[in-house]
């Protein structure tokens, strides 16, 4: 049963990867258009959503994404959180500049809307923050991960404060986002979380080999970054995220999670 899951799913998602190159070329090559361009969201998003619904998962959305000129933040699990995100919501995203420079990949990228940044240089987090200050200012939303790495969604890291600069400096909006996955029995799905150095590729054909993955989606409220500091939007931005996550856990239990998981 699981062989015969795995292969429907494999040549489902083969054949949407091909729609979507095909998609891209007549929008962005033939036609022109800007990812910004209101059908070239539309369509981004319905394919980004239908990637979600070809690997199994059933997606429960709470609340409603910011319109524009705003500073998604959301916790990090694993790379299906683009797909989701992207399928849920007009936002772009931050990659490392490498990407661009892949075969087909960095094209797609590109055509898409994504951001790219240089990352591990001294300067990194600077030119991140112009980019992103950048897009907020054209009215466009960006989406970050502040956590700065996924985690196997059992816990929640530190938000890092650095990434908030441009919403400061364009004054716009936050809204935090959180993220779960649960499997068939209920229970945080340990197979999806992409950690711990795992190939791309085994942790996709794990996850092609889940019956269903139920997956919340929860779009928070969004509240102004004017007259706030960087560290104290992170602190807010990431009380809130623990309080849909980990409702009935005392933050003190949550904090020493955090410092064990740091220590390991």
């Amino acid at each position: 049963m699981i062989f015969f899951r795995r292969l429907l799913r494999l040549t489902r998602l083969v054949l949407h990867l091909l729609s979507g190159m095909f998609q891209t070329v007549w929008l962005a090559g033939i036609r022109g258009l800007p990812a910004s361009h209101p059908s070239y969201q539309a369509r981004k998003q319905r394919w980004l959503a239908k990637t979600i619904q070809i690997l199994g998962g059933q997606v429960t959305v709470f609340g409603h994404a910011a319109p524009h000129s705003t500073l998604m933040v959301a916790n990090h699990i694993s790379w299906l959180d683009i797909c989701l995100l992207g399928g849920y919501a007009q936002v772009d995203f931050l990659s490392k500049a490498e990407v661009r420079h892949w075969p087909i990949i960095g094209w797609l990228a590109e055509k898409s809307g994504t951001l790219f940044i240089q990352r591990g240089g001294k300067d990194a987090a600077r030119e991140a923050n112009e980019v992103i200050t950048a897009r907020l200012s054209q009215q466009g939303n960006v989406l970050v991960f502040p956590e700065g790495t996924t985690s196997d969604g059992q816990q929640l890291r530190t938000f890092h404060a650095r990434l908030f600069a441009g919403a400061v400096e364009t004054q716009s909006a936050i809204q935090p986002i959180a993220i779960r996955y649960l499997n068939a029995q209920g229970e945080i799905d340990l197979v999806v979380p992409y950690i711990d150095q795992q190939a791309f590729i085994d942790n996709l054909w794990n996850v092609m080999a889940e019956p269903s993955i139920a997956i919340e989606l929860h779009f928070l409220d969004t509240f102004p970054s004017h007259d706030q500091a960087r560290k104290a939007l992170a602190q807010q931005s990431e009380a809130r995220v623990r309080h849909i996550l980990f409702p009935k856990v005392p933050q003190s239990d949550l904090v020493l999670s955090d410092i064990r998981q740091t220590l390991h």
